[in-house]
């Protein structure tokens, strides 16, 4: 083993398109890590017998055995559910249905296994490790395909009765709006979730031309992303801007919401904050004025996670971390997470 006195966990990412299993310790250290395919179109039958490979060789990689690992941790796309263990139906995901993913694991591996969505494993791995570690009242914003939450407050992951604490993707902010596959109307990762604007975009452009748009998107708009988008609307492009403009705006009234709500002292955002930085976050701060109270922007500090990508193998292992301290203070709970 990779030397550490340290607690020893098994880290898994099960992502729409691919699958991440780590070793790693108490502090945040990950000692091996390796990657697969994640084949949602295939049946998640295929996926359990690839998946116990990869844990071996994980493990291997690492110099550990099973026995010697504390708990793993198993971070999901939702809408999952804790309680039962259960993968329950992503919408990237169509062949994934009530899945019992926290059983197969851990007949798998023989370990105690604990299971949260990937928002909330994100937002701990920000209370856990992050540039904002053991702040009580943080907020982790996905920021990618979709949009989701990881909120602790008080210090405490908000959790939710069915486990849709924190699914702030799909807030409607205008019951007009655009239809989301959710099947509501309006939400917000139907106007900011990454994938939505670029369609949006791209099905502008049929119509519209855009030879700037097209240029940032290094000539070919099949290749269009999020970044190609801001950078063309920060050049003065029309089409780019239109779009730019309702996202930033639809984000800082998402933002807004999430603030009244949970009035955090830091909201980290992933990936397109990440790519983006200042070019993002700095009209954003602009506009939160509009949606949300002074005093609770006050002392509130908005960042790109400084996790970056390595955010999947810390989220899956801080709810391994999180579902050993459940287990610890109250030993006959089922599931911990």
């Amino acid at each position: 083993m990779k030397g550490t006195d340290m607690p020893i966990y098994l880290a898994i990412d099960l992502g729409g398109t691919k699958t991440a299993v780590s070793v790693g310790d108490g502090s945040g250290a990950i000692l091996a890590g390796e990657r697969m395919p994640t084949e949602a179109e295939k049946s998640p039958a295929v996926w359990r017998t690839r998946l116990d490979a990869l844990i071996q060789e994980t493990l291997r990689k690492a110099g550990v055995t099973l026995p010697q690992i504390k708990r793993v941790g198993l971070a999901v796309p939702g809408p999952m559910s804790v309680r039962e263990g259960r993968v329950l139906a992503p919408p990237n995901m169509p062949a994934w249905r009530n899945v019992p993913v926290q059983a197969w694991v851990e007949e798998l591996t023989g370990r105690p296994t604990s299971i949260n969505n990937d928002a909330n494993a994100a937002g701990l791995a920000e209370f856990l490790f992050g540039e904002f570690r053991g702040v009580p009242d943080l907020v982790y914003l996905t920021m990618s395909t979709g949009i989701g939450a990881g909120v602790i407050s008080g210090g405490q992951l908000v959790q939710g009765t069915d486990d849709m604490g924190g699914e702030v993707g799909h807030m409607v902010l205008d019951p007009a709006g655009p239809p989301c596959p959710c099947g509501q109307r309006g939400c917000l990762e139907i106007f900011c979730g990454g994938r939505n604007l670029i369609l949006a975009v791209q099905a502008r452009l049929a119509s519209s031309p855009s030879p700037l748009l097209v240029e940032e998107s290094g000539g070919d708009a099949k290749d269009l992303t999020v970044s190609a988008i801001a950078r063309a609307a920060n050049r003065g492009d029309a089409l780019a801007t239109e779009f730019w403009q309702q996202f930033l705006d639809r984000l800082a009234q998402g933002v807004g919401i999430v603030v009244m709500t949970y009035n955090p002292r830091a909201i980290i955002m992933g990936t397109i904050a990440i790519h983006l930085g200042d070019l993002l976050l700095v009209p954003l701060r602009e506009r939160l004025a509009r949606y949300a109270w002074p005093q609770a922007l006050r002392h509130l500090t908005i960042r790109p996670s400084a996790l970056g990508t390595r955010i999947g193998d810390l989220g899956a292992l801080a709810v391994a971390i999180a579902g050993e301290s459940a287990a610890r203070t109250k030993p006959h709970q089922e599931n911990p997470s």
